[in-house]
């Protein structure tokens, strides 16, 4: 007999993911992903801002220009499960369910917790609009330096004010609290699970060092920026099942963690300079244009796109390999460079977006 506790559990299960994560509820939740593996957000591009001519004959606006979108795609690739015995010699069958939902509740604390809320940490790091570097990890005397350019960054963006959130490891808590005596009296807007408190408009979230993403001494999203995507919660108990006689606790989950691409912008990593991959430039030769940057030259890969969209997200991007045929005057190359240094097990966080107007 097979007993779903998403059925029996469903309300205390979700409760139990929802009060152990620390990311839960701080994020979007308009994209549903049930029945999904794989999403499309669609974001139009905005267009810049002609001159008015008061002599034209006609179009004194400009000339009207077709609106242009962009698709970005995202899917869920974490498929992760487990299967716990509970032998009958332990428990009468009446407990059996009791104890297999106390489990569940101990291995969501323990086990899908941390994996889930982890990743999620290291996608948006590496899906993140804007990396902002720091010249020494987090003290006493630099965090709040830190956390103003991480402010400052989001505001030239027009970045909303409200819903901020910026994690950081629990060690640094202590070096906010020495720089800000008050700290540690919270509002009751900030009574909320995991945030110790707020510095400007950014809400304090700390997490255990182990989640931080490789050299990130912070991370930064405003909600709607980021997504902790959750396809597939499902939970089992099958009682007696062939060779066991008890149960067998199953769980299967699958996730991932996202950034919407027109709002990137929104998500700022805290890296060293050292971390952060060099903007791409744009050379134009006699017959065709050359895309390079200086972060390990010949292996760090750069994106671009030729129609206005932006290249960290658009389905229109190419990788560029070689100079290609030179562009017609107006045209604008967008591009930016990843590198991924896996020899020495670093992650070299998006370098800032090159614009550039062919002539």
């Amino acid at each position: 007999m097979a007993i779903n506790l998403n059925e029996k559990y469903a309300d205390k299960l979700a409760q139990a993911f929802t009060s152990e994560s620390l990311l839960a509820g701080k994020t979007n939740n308009k994209w549903e992903f049930s029945g999904f593996k794989t999403l499309h957000i669609l974001s139009i591009i905005t267009q810049n801002l002609n001159d008015y001519d008061r002599t034209a004959s006609s179009n004194r606006y400009g000339t009207p220009v077709e609106l242009q979108d962009q698709m970005q795609e995202v899917q869920c690739t974490n498929d992760k499960s487990f299967a716990i015995v509970i032998d009958k010699g332990n428990n009468n069958e009446q407990q059996m369910v009791k104890k297999a939902g106390e489990v569940m509740k101990q291995q969501i604390r323990e086990q899908v917790v941390p994996v889930v809320d982890k990743h999620a940490l290291q996608q948006w790091a590496r899906s993140a609009g804007q990396t902002v570097t720091a010249a020494s990890a987090p003290s006493a005397d630099t965090i709040i330096a830190q956390l103003v350019s991480i402010e400052t960054a989001m505001d030239d963006q027009f970045v909303p004010p409200t819903d901020r959130y910026v994690a950081m490891p629990n060690s640094n808590i202590g070096y906010l609290r020495q720089s800000l005596t008050n700290c540690d009296t919270v509002t009751d807007k900030l009574l909320l699970k995991s945030v110790a408190g707020q510095f400007g408009t950014l809400k304090i979230v700390g997490v255990p060092f182990s989640w931080m993403p490789t050299d990130v001494y912070m991370i930064a999203w405003q909600k709607s920026a980021a997504i902790l995507a959750q396809k597939l919660r499902d939970n089992n108990l099958h009682m007696d099942p062939p060779g066991i006689s008890g149960s067998l606790l199953e769980g299967r989950y699958i996730y991932d963690g996202f950034v919407v691409g027109a709002q990137c912008d929104a998500v700022v990593v805290l890296t060293a300079p050292t971390y952060k991959t060099a903007t791409p430039t744009a050379t134009k030769g006699s017959t065709t244009t050359s895309l390079a940057s200086t972060t390990n030259s010949g292996t760090v890969t750069i994106r671009y796109t030729l129609d206005g969209s932006d290249p960290r997200f658009s389905e229109s991007a190419s990788t560029y390999s070689a100079a290609f045929t030179n562009p017609t005057a107006g045209t604008i190359i967008k591009a930016v460079a990843y590198y991924n240094d896996s020899a020495a097990s670093h992650y070299y966080y998006n370098s800032d977006v090159l614009a550039h107007t062919c002539v």
